[in-house]
């Protein structure tokens, strides 16, 4: 039996609730709360648009990782019956008939049949139960990385040669105790403690990386901002950042997050978070691609 085809009224009244659900996303970081979980998600789903953050973090802040009914099965689990769905933005390429409708009309670039977007359902991997055997359910858990630990040594290179391709050297050097980097507005230099360890180096590398991308990598028109708004926003970076990477940096980063969005309007919390992803995502990409590479070299010949 197939599918029934909703009136123009009904598309409507789908469409309004979906933004509606968006605008609730956005509000829920109107707490501080509300940013701190958004910014925990975030760590587990930094390849997903912001606006997909935002909704996950509404609907189920403690999810990992999320996927749909089919790909669970794909990855060897299945979604328990009755779990109830995370709704994330999904994109709805046009159809082959649309497609080859339009070949025939003279294919015009113009008119090409254009993607859209809709809420469609996604699993935790908390509502999924792994398959039996034959299946083979592939590892969930990422790994964890000591603060205190050096087998981040990899992504030491990839974000020195980020400093350096956005006009910030990165040395090491005697800081006073206490001090574990530093970014000098002035030669756009970045100055690490050379005491600390390996991975506290990266730790600390990305939050100072956060403030040279600031100034180097504006989007569009600036507002200005106070310190402590900077250092919200570096935290904030380093804090997801750092997550991807294993570390939890919530004893550092958690002050900084205390509650200042709570007296923001949504134009300026969009502002700060889109800002955040931003800048996340330019250092992800470099440690994505060191990622891929110290992997391949690990691999016996």
């Amino acid at each position: 039996m197939g599918r029934t085809r909703l009136s123009e009224a009904e598309r409507a009244a789908r469409r309004d609730a979906d933004r509606e659900k968006a605008r609730q996303a956005v509000e829920a970081l109107k707490t501080s709360d509300g940013w701190q979980r958004w910014l925990s998600l975030r760590r587990h789903f930094h390849r997903y648009s912001l606006a997909n953050q935002m909704l996950i973090a509404l609907q189920k802040p403690e999810a990992t990782r999320v996927a749909g009914f089919r790909a669970w099965l794909k990855l060897g689990y299945a979604v328990r019956r009755g779990e109830r769905a995370i709704k994330i933005w999904v994109p709805v390429p046009p159809s082959k008939q649309k497609l080859d409708e339009w070949q025939r009309a003279g294919a015009d670039p113009a008119e090409r049949p254009r993607t859209w977007f809709r809420l469609g359902p996604m699993f935790d991997r908390s509502q999924v139960d792994p398959l039996p055997p034959p299946a083979e359910p592939v590892a969930l858990d990422p790994p964890i990385a000591a603060l205190d630990g050096d087998d981040l040594a990899w992504a030491w290179p990839a974000l020195v040669a980020l400093g350096s391709e956005i006009g910030s050297a990165v040395v090491l050097k005697p800081l006073p105790s206490g001090c574990g980097g530093s970014y000098d507005t002035t030669t756009l230099g970045i100055a690490i403690n050379d005491a600390a360890g390996v991975n506290q180096r990266v730790k600390t590398l990305v939050h100072e990386l956060g403030h040279a991308l600031l100034r180097a990598e504006p989007a569009g028109e600036e507002v200005p901002m106070s310190y402590d708004e900077e250092e919200l926003i570096v935290e904030s970076v380093a804090f997801t950042v750092c997550g991807v990477l294993g570390i939890d940096t919530s004893s550092y980063s958690i002050p900084y997050l205390a509650s200042w969005s709570e007296g923001a309007d949504l134009a300026t919390i969009e502002r700060a978070a889109a800002t955040i992803d931003r800048i996340a995502r330019r250092v992800e990409d470099a440690l994505d691609a060191a990622q891929s590479k110290h992997a391949d070299e690990a691999q016996p010949a």
